[in-house]
C-alpha cells in the first residue's frame, strides 16, 4: 500500500488546518524533489515547505492556491 501525500496548509495565526489537496501518484515524485526530500527515502513525516516550493507544488498541481497567506508543509 503506497502512502498519499498532500499539500496541507495551515493559517499562520490560529494553526488551523484550512487547506489540503492531494497530490497524485504520478506527481509525487516531482513533489518530493520541490521539497528537497526526494533521495531520502527515511522521511516519513510532515516536511515544512519554503512559499516557493508551496507555489511550486501549487503550479505543479494545477491548484490556484494563496501560498502568501498560509505555512504549507509536505505530508505522507
Amino acid at each position: 500500500m503506497a502512502l498519499v501525500y498532500r499539500l496541507v496548509g495551515f493559517d499562520r495565526r490560529t494553526e488551523a488546518l484550512v487547506a489540503s489537496h492531494d497530490i497524485p501518484a504520478e506527481k509525487i515524485l516531482q513533489a518530493k524533489t520541490i521539497a528537497g526530500i526526494a533521495g531520502n527515502p527515511a522521511i516519513i513525516a510532515d516536511w515544512p515547505l519554503s512559499p516557493e516550493q508551496a507555489s511550486a507544488i501549487t503550479a505543479l498541481l494545477g491548484a490556484e492556491l494563496d501560498v502568501d497567506s498560509l505555512d504549507w508543509t509536505l505530508e505522507p
